[in-house]
């Protein structure tokens, strides 16, 4: 188990070299050596005794606020750090001529699985129209405007695909409806996990290529994470949907605020740890966002020229 998700209200303690999860009255033991993630989404308790543990193990966890955001984590001391990498890094990104190269390479695969998204649909004429702008970008500014104009065609065509699906305008901080909730919940998620994955290889979280570098982000996460948004986040979002997966016990709206439940919550996220570890070419997707980190570390030691991840349509 790579990463293990909390929905509910939870004391976590260490007994021995065994993480001690009690829910609901009921404790379970997991194996620290077989977790390497804890997604903290309710109400936990903890003491330094299990960070402790953690560390030693190289286990991160990652908390959740109420309204369903990330907000921080614990994490462990970084197992095998390169300073070359990350001073390659820092290189290519003060090139802006080779940083605007993987920044429209991302959005080219954001935009290609969108597009996959709204197969047969009328919006992919004006989807590609958008898409064939991305090559002439030559500012940040000006490709994430492409990248907000696609959005914008993208999310229109949602009712297309059912008409339950019709939540337009895209309204974040905090959401107002059950669409525009699911999608800033999930795609919380796919961050987080993101991040835990590019965690792994020798690149800086701070240095990014298409969001500007800021304080207190993994803005290197919000870049890797828009290739997959698309099919970890919106294409979970259809399935929920149009399966009549949530009813009105999943979410608590009142006063133009709209919030998954602590039942929402635990179905939701059942849901995205299955998306996660399904197999797509013989790698989970969870794998592929890794994989995705690692190119853009072979494309910053010249091995191989990034690629961003797009699904066959």
């Amino acid at each position: 188990m790579e990463t293990l998700f909390i929905s509910r209200e939870a004391k976590l303690k260490r007994r021995e070299n065994t993480l001690a999860i009690t829910v609901g009255g009921r404790t379970k033991p997991f194996p620290i050596e077989k977790i390497r993630h804890v997604v903290l989404l309710g109400e936990s308790s903890l003491n330094t005794k299990l960070l402790t543990l953690c560390g030693k193990n190289g286990v991160r966890l990652s908390v959740f606020d109420y309204y369903g955001y990330f907000k921080g984590a614990f994490e462990p001391i970084e197992q095998n750090p390169s300073g070359r990498v990350k001073l390659e890094q820092a290189k290519l990104i003060l090139d802006d001529e080779q940083r605007m190269a993987i920044a429209r390479e991302i959005v080219r695969g954001a935009a290609h699985n969108m597009r996959g998204n709204q197969n047969l649909s009328p919006s992919l004429k004006e989807m590609m129209r958008m898409i064939y702008r991305i090559d002439s970008a030559k500012t940040s500014e000006e490709l994430m405007g492409i990248e907000g104009n696609l959005h914008q065609i993208y999310y229109a065509a949602w009712k297309e695909i059912d008409e339950r699906l019709d939540f337009l305008p895209r309204v974040r901080r905090p959401p107002n409806n059950p669409i525009n909730c699911l999608i800033s919940f999930i795609n919380q998620l796919v961050y987080t996990v993101t991040r835990h994955e590019t965690f792994k290889t020798h690149l800086e979280e701070t240095l990014s290529f298409l969001h500007t570098p800021s304080t207190g982000r993994s803005s290197l996460s919000l870049d890797l994470s828009e290739p997959f948004k698309p099919i970890l986040s919106h294409a979970l979002i259809f399935k929920l949907v149009r399966k009549k997966m949530l009813n009105d016990n999943c979410f608590d709206q009142k006063e133009g605020v709209c919030l998954l439940t602590e039942t929402g919550r635990r179905n939701v996220v059942e849901q995205f740890s299955i998306r996660l570890e399904e197999q797509y070419e013989g790698h989970t997707f969870r794998e592929w966002l890794y994989r995705e980190a690692l190119n853009i570390e072979r494309h910053l030691m010249g091995v191989a020229e990034y690629e961003s991840f797009k699904k066959k349509v």
